[in-house]
C-alpha cells in the first residue's frame, strides 16, 4: 500500500484503538482509503503508543535477567518441553512445590520458553527473595 498524494478533500475525526479521536485525511485519489482507515482505527495514537512502550520497558526492567532467573532456580528443578502440532513450544516447570505452565507462540523457541518459565516461577513462588 502506497501513501496517497494529491489534494486532501476531507478531515473527519476518527476514534483510534486507544479511544482517542484523531483526524484522518481523505485524498481525492486514494484507492486504499478503506484499508488505511481500518488500520488507523486499529492502532493507537502516537501518545498512547509511547506510553505503552514505556510501560513495557519498565515491566521488562523489573523482570530478572535471563541468567539471574535460571541461576535462582533451586536444585532438583524439573522442566518439561513439548512441541505442539502447530510448531509452537509449551512447557512446565516444577520446583520447590510450585509448578508453572506456559504455552508459547510459534516464534518462541525452547530457550525462551525455559527462561519465561523460570521468570514465572520466581514471580509465583517468591523464589530468590530472602
Amino acid at each position: 500500500m502506497t501513501e496517497p498524494s494529491g489534494k486532501i478533500v476531507a478531515r473527519p475525526m476518527v476514534v483510534r484503538a486507544c479511544g482517542h479521536q484523531q483526524e484522518f485525511q481523505h485524498y481525492t485519489v486514494d484507492k486504499y482509503r478503506a484499508q488505511r482507515l481500518a488500520k488507523f482505527q486499529q492502532t493507537r495514537c502516537a501518545e498512547c503508543a509511547a506510553k505503552l512502550v514505556e510501560e513495557q520497558q519498565k515491566a521488562a526492567e523489573a523482570l530478572p535477567k535471563r541468567g539471574e532467573a535460571l541461576k535462582s532456580l533451586p536444585a532438583g528443578t524439573q522442566v518439561s518441553l513439548t512441541r505442539q502440532p502447530d510448531g509452537s513450544w509449551a512447557g512446565t516447570l516444577s520446583a520447590a512445590g510450585t509448578s508453572v505452565k506456559i504455552a508459547g507462540s510459534a516464534e518462541a523457541g525452547p530457550q525462551s520458553i525455559v527462561v519465561a518459565l523460570a521468570r514465572l516461577w520466581l514471580l509465583e513462588s517468591g523464589g530468590g527473595r530472602e
